[in-house]
């Protein structure tokens, strides 16, 4: 699994990231930036190719518990959007995990209208407290997005699992220089 961590994580988990050419993404790519929303820290995890993401609370994680955390909490929101047990295993492996700069502008654009979006909601819900797990996702989950031709990362996530790859990646199980037409 490739981690792309912004400068935020790597300093708050002190990973040093190593220095991976920017390819196709990745069904196995998930980009990881630090939110803060209330005073209170946030882990924003969004799949490189799909854009669907999932937030995570970031107090008191060190470097050794961010995978297993990840895990966890990407298979309840995997879950949590209905999708099976055969389609989390196309998207969250065992290992071994590889913890790179985030180099996909385009992704990190969209993580952080995720944030603006979390926050303004947060704001308007009046609190933190008022939103639940699926609400915090469904901000961005539910929200099209023009980097995925207009359409809701859930939506997207579907349809790549179904077609066996996105249009912006490597296809699933296949080698890594190859790009789907």
């Amino acid at each position: 699994m490739i981690f792309r961590l912004t400068q935020k994580v790597s300093n708050k988990l002190r990973i040093p990231c190593e220095e991976l050419a920017q390819s196709s993404a990745s069904i196995l790519e998930w980009y990881c930036n630090l939110v803060v929303a209330q005073r209170r820290q946030f882990f924003l995890f969004t799949q490189a190719a799909t854009l669907f993401s999932f937030w995570a609370s970031a107090a008191g994680y060190s470097r050794g518990e961010f995978s297993p955390m990840f895990r966890r909490r990407a298979t309840d929101a995997l879950r949590d959007y209905a999708f099976s047990d055969d389609d989390v295993a196309k998207l969250i492996d065992d290992g071994p995990d590889v913890f790179a700069r985030s180099v996909d502008r385009g992704v990190v654009g969209s993580m952080a209208d995720y944030a603006k979006m979390f926050r303004h909601a947060v704001d308007h819900e009046g609190g933190l407290e008022r939103l639940g797990p699926r609400s915090m996702n469904n901000i961005a989950n539910e929200c099209p997005m023009s980097r995925i031709g207009m359409e809701s990362p859930a939506r997207y996530l579907r349809q790549v699992l179904r077609a066996g790859g996105p249009h912006n990646a490597r296809p699933l199980g296949g080698p890594p220089g190859r790009v789907n037409d």
